[in-house]
């Protein structure tokens, strides 16, 4: 029986191979060998190393990690700088996080004390939906290493409130309750910080049916919040990590700013954490932090 060879001249069968081996070669030509699942630049949008960012984290005083909330490998990336963090013996490393408003910072110290099962915790506590694998990590290693994981946030509501009436009307609406998750109010709101004044720029609010200024009131109230807990329970000779949305400490804006506005000796680092189509640089993240993570946008969402 004869083959599709057998009736080719030589001529036809090295057409066949070259045209074979173009295939092979095209499709090589469009896979992408370069798996990196993150990549650390410097402010100046240089690459620069873990290494490098654990050094500089071991010089500060308090450090922002603003994550991207449903991505895998910025998570993973906490927990092994955190860890990294407990080996330096010669400092207490503190916890805390947007995670937990202030509310609940009575059933978090009940449950790393071992009053309640995680089952009890979970039902008595809003949780985010990618808590137990992204952020229970972190609340079990501040609890093997006999440390605090502070709820920094205040209560969505009292934010809230703050988007729909203002800052100014929700001062006056406060009672002696309410006041004591927000000791630090009344606040400045600088509509020209980073951050604030491309929100007022873009005039986001309208699209929600809301008052733009209020909105950002309300960010900026949570931001106020985060920094003044954070500096609440940092004590001096300790170092504090805090994990919170990109958003609230890029840029020198959010946590960042009334961080500094609080107590300008303070030494913060702060690390960015973006999607990117790959992994380069782009040139409108230089200065965006003292370290930008980036991360490919296809990553794993954990939710």
């Amino acid at each position: 029986m004869k083959t599709t060879f057998d009736t080719m001249n030589s001529k036809d069968i090295l057409t066949l191979m070259t045209l074979i081996l173009f295939k092979g070669q095209l499709v090589l030509s469009q896979v992408n060998f370069n798996k990196e699942a993150f990549k650390f630049y410097n402010n100046k949008g240089q690459v620069t190393t873990y290494e490098e960012l654990y050094s500089s984290c071991l010089e500060s005083d308090i450090i922002l990690f603003g994550e991207i909330h449903n991505n895998s490998i910025v998570h993973w990336l906490q927990l092994e700088l955190t860890q990294d963090l407990f080996q330096d013996t010669t400092v207490k490393l503190v916890l805390g996080g947007e995670i937990f408003e202030r509310h609940q910072q009575l059933q978090l110290l009940e449950y790393m004390q071992g009053v309640t099962d995680y089952k009890t915790f979970k039902e008595e506590t809003k949780l985010w939906p990618n808590f137990k694998t992204d952020y229970k990590p972190l609340v079990d290693l501040a609890i093997k290493n006999e440390t605090e994981f502070v709820a920094t946030n205040i209560p969505r509501t009292l934010a809230r409130s703050v988007a729909r009436i203002g800052l100014d009307s929700f001062n006056t609406k406060l009672n002696d309750s309410l006041r004591q998750f927000i000791p630090f109010m009344p606040i400045t709101v600088d509509f020209k910080a980073p951050g604030y004044k491309e929100l007022i720029e873009s005039n986001f609010g309208a699209n929600h049916g809301l008052n733009t200024a209020y909105m950002v009131e309300a960010q900026a109230i949570k931001d106020a919040a985060m920094a003044y807990y954070i500096l609440q329970n940092l004590e001096d000779g300790q170092r504090f990590i805090h994990y919170n949305g990109d958003f609230h400490s890029k840029d020198n804006g959010g946590i960042y700013w009334y961080l500094k506005k609080f107590d300008k000796k303070k030494k913060v680092l702060v690390i960015s954490s973006v999607n990117g189509d790959g992994l380069q640089f782009k040139k409108e993240w230089k200065n965006r932090a003292n370290y930008v993570l980036v991360v490919p946008s296809n990553m794993t969402k954990t939710y």
